[in-house]
């Protein structure tokens, strides 16, 4: 068995009680199983990952550190709970978060990109110099350790920074709101398109490579992996979850799946853990496209509120249906890797 598959079914296990009780969605796809990760969610729906594997979401200029283990309770789930660690000069604005192949994790802000140390968290932000300022939602990394990002939201631009060579390129501009942003293992880069309803993959270059309407308003995303891997897999606005299973390099007309449906929730943003397990995140967005007004959260004790949570969806199998970004050393060892090219291609198909 790969490593990974190990590392997901591991974690499978560890949840496994909590998956089998939890309900956020009343449909999931026999295929995958789901839990309350954490809530009620304290801050933006973003996430990255430490390099010991911990959630890590942005709550203005704080961070929040998740624990391993279930060790609190809430509405009678089992939660991950979390520590903050408030970072000096970190902007309040922005939400998206992305692990860097630098080590550092970087954030789009309404001040340009930014980007801290998980390592050290007394040193301060840095504002990287020659970067846009936007909405401050979709992020990524790609295979070569560049960060893609977008801002917006009319047009939303999406640029390219080379942390090595500190360069800010731009690369495409689509018309409406582009929310999250997710680089697949072969560099292409997906957009939701939030406002439009649709979803584009362009090229690492800004080359069109596919552009599609979809059923639901699109926001997290996540590249397939495994016996899906030419699928693209979107975190709803109106609490579903759909795979757009692609052709051979996501191009074709997509064959549409819903996965889950049934949350009423708000899905915004979502991640894809060490773990191989989709994170996504559910709010009360007061009805906006398709959402239920008054619906966050539905809690294993049969409580339904507006609190927002993150839900953990996981293959059944235990194996990697979703495309993760590598979590990679400290920012001063992992520089000298990428400087010496010996640390290039960090992500990589499983």
């Amino acid at each position: 068995m790969k490593a990974s598959a190990i590392l997901s079914a591991t974690f499978g296990l560890m949840f496994l009680a909590s998956a089998a009780s939890a309900a956020q969605f009343s449909y999931l796809d026999p295929a995958y199983v789901q839990e309350i990760y954490t809530g009620p969610l304290v801050g933006g729906p973003g996430m990255a990952w430490t390099s010991t594997n911990q959630l890590l979401t942005k709550d203005g200029s704080n961070i929040l550190e998740y624990s391993l283990t279930q060790n609190a309770v809430h509405q009678g789930t089992p939660i991950h709970n979390w520590v903050t660690h408030p970072i000096a000069g970190l902007s309040t604005t922005g939400y998206g978060m992305t692990n860097g192949q630098d080590g550092y994790i970087y954030t789009t802000t309404q001040v340009g990109l930014q980007r801290f140390n998980p390592s050290n968290w007394a040193a301060p932000a840095q504002t990287l110099a020659g970067t846009v300022a936007g909405t401050g939602y979709g992020i990524t990394t790609l295979p070569d350790g560049r960060i893609a990002y977008c801002a917006g939201p009319t047009p939303s631009d999406v640029y390219v920074y080379d942390p090595v060579g500190a360069t800010n390129t731009w690369i495409y501009s689509a018309a409406g709101l582009i929310d999250d942003i997710e680089a697949s293992p072969t560099g292409e880069i997906a957009l939701a398109g939030q406002t439009l309803s649709n979803l584009i993959i362009i090229s690492s270059t800004g080359s069109l490579v596919n552009m599609f309407s979809t059923p639901h308003y699109p926001d997290g995303l996540a590249f397939g992996d495994g016996a899906v891997s030419n699928s693209l897999f979107s975190n709803n606005n109106d609490g579903t979850i759909t795979q757009y299973a692609l052709g051979a390099g996501y191009t074709g007309v997509p064959v549409i799946t819903d996965i889950a449906t049934g949350s009423g929730a708000y899905g915004d943003l979502a991640a894809v853990g060490p773990d191989c397990a989709f994170y996504v995140t559910q709010f009360d967005n007061y009805g906006y496209h398709g959402s239920t007004w008054g619906v966050g959260t539905h809690w294993d004790n049969g409580v339904t509120d507006n609190e927002p949570s993150i839900i953990r969806i996981s293959a059944k199998s235990g194996e990697c249906l979703f495309a993760h970004n590598e979590v990679v050393p400290e920012p001063t060892t992992a520089a000298m890797l990428l400087l010496t090219g010996a640390g290039v291609m960090f992500r990589r198909r499983r």
